[in-house]
């Protein structure tokens, strides 16, 4: 008997003590089920696109609607919807021409809205049965978003969130992130929130402020409400363990000798709004980028890039180096080389005149000397004209020698000191179409490249970047150029 009540008394105790844990779980431990992350998802997004009577007429050539900004045909559908469920409201709301078009049309991939049109579905999108329609196919398209995710292997909540977050914006977009934050994690079981926001500010769509500024929110969001923790490093290079950091440094100690044109070093960068990691990251910064640095404590500097006005840790920036002149100075030498040949021929010329003067003095018959003086003429003429093409000749070989020399000293200087992999315009170690694309955008005027990412970009050892180097990174992919750089 006196077994039997310690057996209950233990069972009670460990019953308590579950209880007592189930109350104390941190929210970063506890695992969010699929409705959770599915809700936290949909207040991500709707924070940044809209409200239930959102209505955008003309959104790159259709209209979007609604707190998810549904958009073109999908427009449509959750509309034809709203119509079915409550035909009554949905055509005294937008009238009979409107709603007969939108349940009797496939599709609205270039429909876009008047004034008057955007006005009254906003009015019906407001009323109930809009705001239903919108709830429950919200729920449906954000859920199977984290499905993607998961059945990618990802099983962190914090990751699969901001995960469906972006692939609001494209589904493609998210794949490739995810894809980088597994070769981060080495696994997309391991991937984590802080994976995914490092490696959806080291994708190409970074150069779009929108999205960083989306990201950035997004992912401050999640790491407030329990799905993830702050990186507590400023540097996202994955290659490496980061060096500890201070927390926090005041600016009053800051000096300008510090001043100057800086790259960033890791493979990404935050540039925070105070000196210290306590601060809020205004944006990131790839790998190679440029910056300039206005003063400095030696462990943080006070940056400008793009805009922005922060603080970076400046053990991630080294300085730009210095440009050579040893270029200029062969080709003065060279020029000086040049003038010494143009003295010669002179002197050739004063020679052969002398002979014909000679020539014409031992002469004694008229017509004799004037035969031998045209005669002696025509050959002074002649090596003239040879002494001159000696001249052009070695003229056009010491040009030729002068650009061999300039091109050979410009690649030697920018293989040796800047160039990380050529191609390798993201600076993420590898050569893929990511880099196709984003020498194709800069070359559009659309972003902006840093010192090495220039130096990686030029393919051919040009010393120029146009549309040659992105052709030959492409030809590189498909196999045509076994290796980079061409020359």
């Amino acid at each position: 008997m006196l077994k039997k009540l310690s057996a209950v008394g233990l069972s009670c105790i460990t019953i308590l003590v579950l209880i007592l844990s189930a109350f104390t779980i941190s929210p970063s431990a506890k695992a969010a089920s699929l409705e959770e992350m599915t809700n936290a998802a949909i207040a991500c997004i709707t924070s940044h696109e809209g409200s239930y009577g959102s209505v955008n007429p003309n959104d790159c050539g259709a209209v979007s609607i609604g707190k998810l900004q549904w958009h073109a045909t999908r427009a449509l559908n959750l509309l034809k919807t709203v119509c079915q469920n409550d035909p009554e409201t949905a055509q005294a709301t937008i009238g009979s021409d409107l709603y007969n078009e939108v349940l009797n049309s496939y599709s609205w991939e270039t429909r876009i809205f008047t004034s008057s049109e955007a006005s009254s579905v906003s009015a019906l999108l407001s009323s109930s049965a809009g705001v239903a329609a919108q709830d429950a196919l919200a729920a449906s398209d954000v859920q199977q978003y984290i499905i993607s995710g998961q059945n990618r292997g990802m099983t962190d909540a914090g990751a699969l969130v901001l995960y469906a977050d972006i692939y609001n914006f494209g589904g493609g977009i998210a794949s490739r992130i995810a894809s980088r934050a597994a070769g981060y994690a080495g696994s997309y079981g391991d991937v984590t929130l802080n994976d995914m926001y490092n490696a959806a500010m080291n994708d190409s769509y970074g150069s779009n402020s929108a999205f960083v500024y989306r990201t950035n929110n997004v992912y401050n969001y999640l790491v407030s409400i329990g799905y993830g923790t702050s990186s507590g490093t400023d540097s996202t290079d994955n290659t490496q363990e980061p060096t500890t950091e201070p927390t926090t440094e005041p600016s009053s100690n800051f000096s300008d000798e510090y001043a100057g044109t800086y790259y960033v070093s890791a493979s990404s960068l935050n540039l925070r709004s105070g000196p210290g990691t306590s601060y809020s990251s205004l944006t990131m910064i790839n790998k190679g980028e440029e910056v300039t640095v206005t003063s400095g404590n030696g462990e943080w500097a006070a940056v400008m890039y793009g805009g922005y006005e922060g603080y970076c840790a400046m053990q991630y920036l080294s300085a730009v180096p210095a440009e050579t002149t040893t270029v200029t100075e062969e080709t003065t030498t060279t020029t000086e080389e040049t003038t010494t040949t143009e003295e010669t021929t002179t002197t050739t010329e004063e020679t052969t005149t002398e002979e014909i003067t000679t020539t014409v003095t031992e002469n004694t018959t008229e017509e004799e000397t004037t035969t031998t003086v045209a005669e002696t003429t025509t050959d002074a003429e002649e090596t003239t004209d040879e002494s001159s093409e000696t001249t052009t000749v070695t003229e056009e070989s010491t040009t030729a020698e002068t650009t061999a020399t300039e091109e050979s000293t410009t690649t030697t200087s920018v293989l040796n000191k800047n160039v990380t992999l050529y191609g390798d315009i993201n600076c993420d170690g590898k050569v893929t179409m990511e880099d196709a694309v984003l020498l194709q955008k800069y070359l559009n005027r659309s972003i902006v490249l840093g010192y090495v990412q220039l130096a990686n970009a030029d393919c051919v050892c040009d010393s120029k970047i146009d549309t040659v180097d992105v052709i030959v990174i492409m030809e590189h992919l498909v196999g045509n150029y076994q290796s980079l750089p061409i020359l």
